[in-house]
């Protein structure tokens, strides 16, 4: 009876959905790092919700391949139909910048979704971001 109770509960974890989480978490230094990757595109949030280095360090950066400093638009559309537009400056969205607002955008339809489209020049891809996470940036 021993052996069979484990092997009954395993067999009913095995069949009982679990959260998939994507999303990556370290800390580093104070600073919160997230990243998602697959082997097209790499998507990482950098927070530091302390300001330990100052508002210039929070961003969202975006990679295609092996490149991870591009200089281009980047569009970011999530299951909702929300659309954003932002200038990728060496790879990044910095907090400090906004441009057009987009920090506040983004991390809400981080925080809300489960995949995100995103496209910079010709590329475009579909990025799985696992359950939504309660990301420290501000």
């Amino acid at each position: 009876m021993r052996i069979i109770t484990p092997l009954v509960f395993s067999a009913t974890l095995a069949v009982v959905p679990f959260s998939v989480s994507a999303w990556e978490h370290e800390m580093e230094r104070g600073v919160d790092l997230y990243q998602t990757a697959d082997p097209v595109m790499v998507l990482s949030l950098v927070c530091d919700p302390n300001s330990v280095y100052g508002t210039t360090v929070s961003a969202v950066m975006v990679g295609v391949g092996s490149d991870l400093e591009m200089n281009a638009v980047a569009t970011f559309r999530f299951p909702d139909l929300i659309t954003i537009q932002a200038t990728l400056d060496y790879g990044r969205i910095s907090k400090s910048t906004n441009e057009g607002g987009a920090w506040e955008p983004l991390l809400a339809g981080f925080r809300s979704h489960n995949t995100v489209e995103i496209s910079v020049d010709d590329v475009s891809h579909t990025v799985s971001l696992g359950d939504p996470m309660p990301f420290s940036c501000t």
